[in-house]
Formats: structure tokens, sequence, C-alpha cells
């Protein structure tokens, strides 16, 4: 690229010279205006252009229309492929089956920075997961029910009779499944319009949309065709999290033919999810993508960009962008000034998750402080944190929370997934929407779901059906109940098999006289290995591991569907991460500015995916690790418009480091 030419001058060039391109830049980089700016530029030097830009969800659909208007196709990913395969049905048939077939299990080479024992683990782990499916796809596709899973103390033994044992036995299965899809009219495979698959009644959610899309690009090719014949150009918002194969198709078309422009707009330091591509380094290092960075910023102040753009880690450094006003002046320097801070205490040890209970409350009792001492110094705020069960009580799902804690080590992965399973957060969604007033999204949601609305009557007996949601008084399982009752939810297959898979494994733990008798034990307080060994002596460490885990899932079981856990808290969890509260979490930050921002570094024992203390301590053995989590924090600072506090607890031993990482830090006591 050019430096002296503007970055959206740069890529009018690459447009009149049908030459594929990234435009990256940072939080407020004004990357969408950019690519308003861009689609009125084809509109009037290339009126007979044709263009698709692509967004991810129907909120930044509205969005971009509000900017650019009717001129082009504006679409989500979901509505763009599927209008794309919809009218090809037997090839959608031909790959359908891979929806619902099970990998095989196929043992990794262990990792030098590994020890046997951790990948021992690990495979057993895999195994276990991949069983565990095709257990799930026996049941409700066959309707017959496995053993129990091999523990790992029989699995190492002998892993390659265990792994061929259930490859063969997937492999009938996956035979199965293709026979039962070749036997279906092809005209009844359909797009559900929902999160899930549905192999009972043929049809395909929104990821499985994007996996049919995939598959069809690869078998066959005449569809990339198809695209370039209807489109010159496609603009991907927010690229990064755009799956790296559909990333990959668009760009094989585009070298494939000749005639096909890809426009990424997007910023890799905002990739913070796992099923998106990330970076398109290695097409841009081929020259198959021209890298147009833009430095800058037209929300933040000067203070918070001289904080971020030290937690970048590419070469884009951003700068004061001053916007026009109302008014029609703009901005000055002056305007763009906020105030900066980082604020950290020290503490003794930093708990882990396997720490006493008493000894993590403590340590989350110090944070809260600092983060009283942060909430001083401003006003209309949020607060941004990593995890969930640090707010839990203030914001109102507490004991819901409790449950998934209980069971569950990774509790914000696990409760998220798990509620969507099962169709709350599918309830919570409807809910919301009627409480926004968004109603024709509510109306064509439940409509596929059976509710029927034919009269002004039938709309006034929806907003009382929905009313109930709302109160105090419905359990989780009532709240489910009523709305499959009442045709607000289809039951999915996730769903069922969920149900299923619940009454099946209470039932079997009640003829389980060895887990009876630990259980009474385990209750009665022998609920630790060296407690139990010498009451039951025959009991290895291993078994009471998966004791111990059988009692915690009864427990989990049925607590969730207990009397007296309420819709109520789902809502409120629903509406804390929708950002309709004073705390947010970091993984839905990506958004709108926010005056002023308190972000809490702290994992708050979440131990697998991000540690903070790679923000200032270097470790080459964990580099992937460095860098999801300095891109987080990354994300959570730039929401901040014009004032940011971060807050930290350190070790004593961490203080020196830190404060050279970072000079204008605050020691404070708690």
């Amino acid at each position: 690229m050019d430096k002296t030419i503007a970055p959206v001058e740069q890529a009018k060039l690459y447009l009149k010279e049908g030459k594929s391109f990234v435009l990256q830049g940072g939080a407020g980089s004004g990357k969408t205006e950019s690519l308003k700016h861009l689609l009125q530029y084809l509109s009037l030097n290339f009126p007979s252009k044709k263009v698709v830009c692509i967004t991810h969800t129907n909120l930044a659909v509205d969005e971009i229309k509000r900017r650019v208007g009717d001129t082009y196709l504006v679409s989500t990913i979901h509505s763009f492929f599927h209008n794309i395969i919809k009218d090809f049905k037997r090839n959608i048939k031909s790959v359908f089956a891979e929806l619902f077939t099970i990998p095989n299990m196929i043992r990794e080479t262990m990792n030098p920075d590994e020890t046997e024992a951790e990948h021992k683990t690990a495979e057993h782990s895999k195994y276990k997961k991949i069983y565990e499916k095709y257990s799930d796809k026996l049941y409700s596709i066959c309707n017959e029910q496995c053993d129990k899973v091999t523990g790992k103390r029989d699995y190492d033994k002998n892993p390659e009779v265990y792994n061929r044992t259930l490859n063969e036995k997937i492999n009938q299965l996956n035979q199965k499944i293709i026979e039962i899809v070749s036997k279906v009219d092809y005209a009844k495979i359909e797009y559900n319009e929902t999160k899930f698959n549905n192999f009972s009644d043929m049809t395909y959610g929104h990821d499985g949309l994007l996996d049919l899309a995939n598959l069809l690009f690869n078998r066959y090719p005449v569809l990339k065709k198809i695209i370039s014949d209807k489109f010159d150009f496609v603009f991907i918002d927010e690229y990064q999290d755009t799956r790296a194969n559909i990333i990959k198709n668009l760009l094989d078309i585009s070298m494939e033919t000749g005639n096909f422009t890809v426009c990424l707009f997007g910023d890799t330091m905002q990739a913070i999810y796992t099923d998106g591509i990330g970076n398109v380094e290695s097409y841009i290092n081929n020259g198959n993508l021209f890298y147009i960075p833009i430095p800058d910023n037209f929300r933040c102040s000067q203070e918070v960009l001289d904080l971020i753009n030290t937690l970048r880690l590419d070469d884009i450094k951003q700068e004061v962008a001053l916007k026009r006003k109302t008014s029609g002046e703009f901005e000055t320097l002056d305007e763009r000034h906020g105030n900066v801070q980082i604020l950290y205490a020290i503490c003794d040890k930093k708990p882990t998750a396997f720490d006493e209970k008493q000894i993590k409350d403590t340590y989350i009792n110090d944070i809260d402080k600092l983060i009283s001492i942060a909430e001083s110094k401003l006003q209309d705020y949020k607060v941004l944190l990593l995890t969930n069960k640090a707010i839990a009580k203030k914001v109102g799902f507490e004991n819901l929370y409790r449950i998934f804690d209980e069971r569950y080590i990774e509790v914000s992965d696990r409760m998220d997934d798990y509620l969507k399973m099962i169709q709350i957060t599918d309830l919570c969604e409807l809910c919301y929407n009627f409480v926004e007033k968004q109603y024709n999204y509510l109306i064509k949601t439940i409509k596929q779901s059976g509710f029927v609305i034919r009269r002004l009557s039938d709309k006034i007996n929806l907003s009382d059906t929905i009313s109930k949601f709302l109160t105090d008084d419905l359990s989780l399982q009532k709240a489910l109940d009523l709305a499959f009752e009442l045709k607000l939810l289809k039951k999915s297959d996730s769903f069922i098999r969920c149900v299923e898979r619940n009454n099946q494994f209470l039932t079997n733990i009640q003829n389980d006289a060895i887990y009876q008798e630990f259980k009474v034990k385990y209750i009665n307080g022998a609920n630790t290995f060296p407690r139990i060994k010498n009451i039951l002596t025959s009991l290895s460490e291993e078994e009471f591991n998966e004791l111990e885990y059988v009692l915690k899932k009864e427990n989990y079981i049925n607590q969730l569907f207990a009397e007296g856990t309420k819709f109520i808290e789902a809502i409120k969890y629903f509406n804390y991460i929708s950002e309709k509260t004073k705390y947010i979490t970091m993984h839905k930050t990506k958004g709108s500015s926010i005056n002023s921002v308190i972000v809490v570094i702290d994992e708050y024992f979440w131990n697998s995916e991000y540690n903070f203390k790679l923000l200032y301590l270097d470790d080459s053995k964990k580099k992937n690790t460095k860098e999801k989590s300095q891109k987080l924090i990354y994300v959570a600072c730039s929401r901040a418009k014009e004032n940011l506090i971060c807050v930290k607890m350190l070790t004593q031993d961490e203080e020196e480091v830190f404060c050279k990482r970072f000079p204008t830090a605050q020691k404070v006591l708690i």
C-alpha cells in the first residue's frame, strides 16, 4: 500500500482495478463508515456492478442499511448463503448426512511442551467426548443405549484397542445415518432458521447452513461460478468473526474467475471468538489480499488511545481523528481528552479454582473493594469483567449460576451452551424482543414454532402470555413447559435428547448400588478421597473422582429443574449478557462506545483460556494464550470513549514488572 494515499482512497483504487483487499482498523476507526463511502463510490462510478454486503447479525444489517440505503443487497451471512443454496435441494441431500456423522477417534502425537501424563489425560478426554457424541446419536437415531464410557485407568492400558472398537461402532452408525438420509425425499430437507440441526425432521439450523454451504462448494465447484455471475463485489463486515472456510471459498472464487472482488473490513485484534478466521495474514502474504491499515480513531480520547496502542499486536498505532459535530463544525483536540488510570492492590496469593471457597471469596471481596474505589471516581460507567460469577449476586442470577458453578470449573461456556441447548436462551430472546417492542422479529420467530396470529385478539393473547414469563412465579421447568404448550417454542433435537439423556441417567444411578453407597458416605462427610478410602477400601482415587462427578451431575439436574430455580433468573442473566445492566461480560463488549469504563483485569479462576499475567510477563510456551488475553483486554479497553480505569490484583513479586509494563499504575490500599 502507498502510505501517502488515504486508506479509503487506496481502497477505491483497488475497487477500480478489481483487486481484493482487507481494510483493517482498530476499534472506533470508522470501518463501517468507510464501507459506506466505498459503496457510494461504486454506485456513482460503476452503477452496473452488482454488490452484496455481508455481516453477522440482523442488527448489523439494519445499521448498515441505515447508513447506505437500499442500493445494494445487505444481508446476514446466513441469509446470503441460504439464498445461494436453497434451490439446490438434490445437491443438499447429497451432503446432508455429513451434518450428523461422527468423526473417528484419532490419536494426536505428543506435543513437545506437554508431559506424558498430560498427553494421556488429553487423549482420554478426547475419546470421552467422541464416545458421548456416539452415544447421543445412537440413542436418538436407533433408540439404543451405550455402556458407560471407559474410565481413564482402563483406557490407558490399551488405547489403540478402545479407539479401534469405538471407530468401528462409529462407522456402522455413520453408515446407518447415510442410509436413512438416502431414503428421504430431497424436497423435505429444509432450513429451519433456528440454532440447531434436527435429524428427526431433516432440517438444518444456522451452523448447519454454513457447514452445508462449505460442503457444497467443495463438491460442486459450479456454485462458485454462480456467485461470481451474480455479484462483482462482496463486502464482508467484521471479517475476523467469519469462518475461515467461507473466506477461503470467496477468495477462491476471486482467484479462479478473475471477475469477483472480495473486500474485507475488520480488525484482527478484535478476533475474540473461536469460530472466526481471526486474521488473513496468509492471504496478504501470498498476494491474494492487499492490506490497507487505518490508523484513525474517532471514538477514544487521546489518553485511552495511548493505552490501547500498547496492547495491539500489529503495526497499527491509532491516532485521534476529529469527528464532525451535528453543528457542522469539527471537534478540537482539546475536546478529545479524558482520563486513564490503572489501579492495583496487593494480595498475598492469587487463589486457584481448586482452593477452598472461603479463600476465593476473600479474594473476590478484595477485587470488589478495588472496583468500588474505581467507581467512586466515575459517573455513568459500565464495569467489564471476564466471568459471570463475580456479579451474579448483584444482578440477580446467583442461584442459577451456583447450580452450574457447583458442577463445572469453566462455568461461563457451560452455562451459555446448556441454556441454549435446552432452549432457555431462545425463550429469553422472545421475552427480550417483547420488552424491547421488536414485535416483527418476535412474531416471525413464534410463527415458525406454530403460534398462530390471525387477528388483534391473538396479539393481545400473545402479550398476556409473554407477560407471564416476566414474573417471579415460573420455575425454569414450568416456563419451558408453558412455552412448548403454547407453541412459542418448538422442541429441538438437542432439547429432546437432553431430557432423554437426563432421565436415562437418573434411572441408571437409582439402580447402581455402588454409587448409592458412595453417595451416602459422601453426603455424611467423606467427601474427599483421603476421608473415604478407609471406609470404602476397594475404591481407587480415579473411581472416587468418577463417582463424585456422577453425584455432581445428579445434583445439577435435580436443582436446575427444581421448583426453586426461577426462570426470572435466566431473564436477568440474559439481560446481563445483553448489556442491559451496569455490568458487561468482556465477550459481549464489541459494539458502541461507552463514555466511562472500568475494566477488571482478572480471570476469576477461569484457568483454561486466559492468563492476564501474560500482559506483563513473558512466556514463550504460552504465545497463543497471551494473544487471546491481550486481544480481549484490548477490546474491553477500546470501548471507553473518554474515561478508562483498569483494576488488577497483584502478588508482591509481580508488582515491579507490572509497573514497568504500565508506568502510570497506582497502588491503592484496600
